[in-house]
């Protein structure tokens, strides 16, 4: 229990929300106004994911892939992203289509385009996993951080952005038992869904700045 509160408390700082950005040196003309962007199609995610629940990760017995990496001995995150894996939940297509989805539903100005864009995204999932719901809670909830890398004037690196959901609210996403996203995958990749979608606004909000003439 010592173990779960100490992990609570320290994830507890990372609670919510939190947008960084980074400009690099590139200046952007006074009159520039991006018309189009378009995403890479490489999206960069990381090695492992962060993995903590209550209790035992798993049910009494389950087959697939990660029956098969509980019986190789694997780690927690190993047996996750067996289970991702096993059910097909890409956060990379995941990211990629809450990105697009959401720049559709905003209204912006930039418009999607494959190639040739004013502004290009390259996509990183920074970190994603999962965590109890609260110190003394049976559910989890998952978390994802999403960044972007904004190119600009054929492939000048202008800035990057990151927003992270790591303690989501419950109106956004209702905890539940691990077994239950066991036992329902689907549940566990809308729920990524949503997190992605959340985030891919916010980083949409900053871009289509660039949509206006500086």
């Amino acid at each position: 229990m010592l173990k779960l509160l100490f992990t609570f408390t320290v994830m507890l700082v990372l609670h919510g929300c939190v947008t960084q950005e980074l400009h690099s040196d590139v200046v952007l003309p006074q009159n520039f106004k991006a018309q189009t962007i378009s995403i890479k199609p490489d999206i960069f995610i990381v090695n492992e994911p962060f993995v903590q629940t209550p209790g035992e990760l798993w049910g009494s017995s389950i087959g697939g892939l990660v029956g098969a990496a509980i019986a190789a001995g694997a780690t927690s995150e190993e047996q996750y992203v067996a289970l991702l894996k096993q059910n097909k939940i890409n956060l990379k297509e995941i990211a990629r289509e809450a990105f697009k989805s959401q720049l559709l539903k905003s209204g912006s100005s930039l418009k999607l385009v494959s190639n040739k864009a004013d502004i290009e995204v390259q996509l990183q999932i920074l970190f994603y996993g999962i965590h109890p719901a609260g110190p003394f809670s049976d559910s989890v909830e998952p978390m994802l951080e999403v960044g972007a890398n904004v190119f600009v004037n054929n492939g000048q690196h202008y800035m990057d952005i990151s927003e992270s959901i790591k303690f989501p609210d419950d109106e956004l996403i209702t905890p539940v038992l691990m077994e239950e996203y066991v036992e329902n995958p689907e549940l566990l990749k809308n729920a990524y869904m949503t997190l992605a979608e959340t985030i891919s606004e916010t980083i949409i909000q900053q871009l289509s700045m660039l949509g206006t003439s500086h």
